[in-house]
């Protein structure tokens, strides 16, 4: 386990890194890291199809500031 790759964790799981994960040894550690970034790249993307399939039921007008209005 190295500095790197906790603090890769780290950023991944948005705060520190419990004790019970530190533990782990180094391959772990990065294929736990590697999970965790692919399953909020695909949530991400799930979302925004999401997003614009409802959009799609907005009258096209509507459409700008009700997505401002759901998105900020």
């Amino acid at each position: 386990m190295t500095v790197a790759d906790l603090s890769a964790l780290s950023r991944e799981l948005q705060g520190p890194v419990p004790d019970a994960l530190a533990s782990l040894d180094a391959p772990q550690i990065q294929f736990l890291t590697d999970c965790l970034r692919s399953t909020r790249h695909r949530q991400q993307s799930q979302l925004q199809k999401a997003m614009e399939a409802a959009l799609g039921h907005i009258p096209l007008p509507l459409r700008g500031p009700v997505k401002k209005i759901l998105i900020g």
